[in-house]
């Protein structure tokens, strides 16, 4: 084993964007298809435009955006541990 370089330390940088729209990819929203990130509701536009829940789809990704990107504000919800301690009490 060796020291691990810059160029083989892996990072995450998110999910990326839909190439379509440019909406920040989510979990469980995206889909990869020939190396380009496509959202579900511009996948679902592009393959089938009369879907018929084609709008509420697109809605639903919009809004698991700003979920996603607004768990960190709820931090009451799942208390962290203070420090070096154990959590358990």
């Amino acid at each position: 084993m060796g020291v691990l370089s810059g160029q083989h330390v892996p990072r995450f940088d998110g999910l990326g964007n839909c190439i379509v729209c440019n909406v920040p990819c989510t979990a469980m929203n995206y889909l990869v298809n020939d190396g380009k990130k496509y959202c579900t509701g511009c996948w679902v536009e592009e393959k089938n435009p009369t879907h018929p829940e084609l709008e509420k789809i697109k809605e639903d990704v919009s809004s698991a955006v700003s979920v996603w990107k607004c768990l960190k504000w709820y931090r009451e919800d799942r208390k962290l541990p203070n420090g070096p301690y154990s959590y358990k009490k």
